[in-house]
């Protein structure tokens, strides 16, 4: 990549990793659009750019959900049997969507991922804060169900997957703290296990591959990861005092056009 693509990738992992930290949610939902525009230019094969996009994102996934994971891990929010109801799921997903992001013609993935954003968009706009009332969760086999669903299709769109379990898990009367805990071990599942299946296809089918890391685009997946840990951490420290709601409706606004534009290109 040329210096002007390494200064658009760190100001992009800046970006996500401050709303990262601020709202709670992926860095793919950015980080996956930057690198369709960016890989072209870098020598990326045109039928590999979506593919490469998406693993590259679920790469940087990996370092930005790292240091929150290992802190709710301290902190003691996730009982040993809800991990194992919740991750194991998330990760069997995060498998077969990788693998099918292998398959899948590049054209319907694009479509496949600005629905996403759209629908995700809408939630934003749309939902309202309902509290509910700690209670024993659901029964395993709808949690495991669930998270396998979501764990495919966050890894399939190249996101943490944290816009889809926490509302999950709360409906399964998870307490929201616990469920965001949860979720953020669970991104780092997802982008964990989509990213070995993604490095061991990349070796086996070398026209897969742009890179040593298989599909993943190193130099780009490094300069996000840098900008978005720290800035994930910046983020943090400014809910208490930046309008969260305001800047949830702004950014999904932002995904609206994101997904509009891609879905009529």
């Amino acid at each position: 990549m040329d210096m002007l693509s390494i200064i658009e990738c760190l100001i992009a992992g800046s970006f996500a990793g401050l709303l990262a930290g601020l709202l709670g949610i992926g860095g793919g939902l950015i980080v996956v659009p930057l690198l369709m525009y960016l890989l072209p230019n870098a020598g990326v094969a045109p039928e590999l750019v979506m593919p490469s996009a998406i693993a590259t994102s679920l790469a940087t996934v990996c370092m930005t959900t790292l240091s929150s994971s290992r802190t709710h891990a301290k902190q003691g929010l996730v009982t040993p049997q809800l991990a194992l109801s919740v991750l194991p799921g998330l990760s069997l997903g995060a498998l077969l969507g990788a693998l099918l992001v292998t398959v899948v013609d590049p054209f319907w993935l694009q479509r496949i991922f600005a629905t996403m954003l759209v629908l995700l968009a809408l939630r934003m706009l749309l939902r309202k804060a309902k509290p509910l009332e700690p209670a024993e969760h659901a029964g395993g086999w709808i949690i495991r169900l669930g998270t396998f669903v979501i764990g495919t299709m966050s890894a399939l769109v190249g996101i943490g997957g944290g816009a889809l379990t926490v509302p999950f898990l709360q409906r399964q009367k998870i307490p929201v703290r616990t469920a965001i805990a949860v979720s953020s071990m669970g991104s780092f599942t997802i982008g964990v296990s989509s990213v070995a299946m993604f490095i061991i296809l990349g070796w086996v089918h070398e026209d897969k591959s742009t890179s040593e890391l298989g599909l993943i685009f190193w130099p780009a997946w490094l300069a996000i990861s840098c900008a978005s840990v720290i800035a994930a951490q910046q983020g943090a420290k400014l809910v208490q005092r930046l309008p969260v709601k305001r800047l949830q409706q702004v950014f999904a606004l932002f995904l609206l056009v994101v997904g509009g534009k891609l879905l009529l290109l």
